[in-house]
């Protein structure tokens, strides 16, 4: 499955778990493919 995250669900996740940290943990054990904009990354 692809998914597509913006920034609100990455802090979410890192800040309070629920349901975008499921999502985090997905991603991490490779259940899901995430897609983020590159402009995310750049500083």
């Amino acid at each position: 499955m692809r998914v597509i995250l913006d920034v609100n669900v990455w802090i979410s996740a890192l800040l309070w778990g629920g349901v975008p940290g499921k999502t985090l943990r997905l991603a991490r054990n490779q259940q899901i493919n995430v897609f983020a904009s590159e402009r995310l990354f750049i500083k």
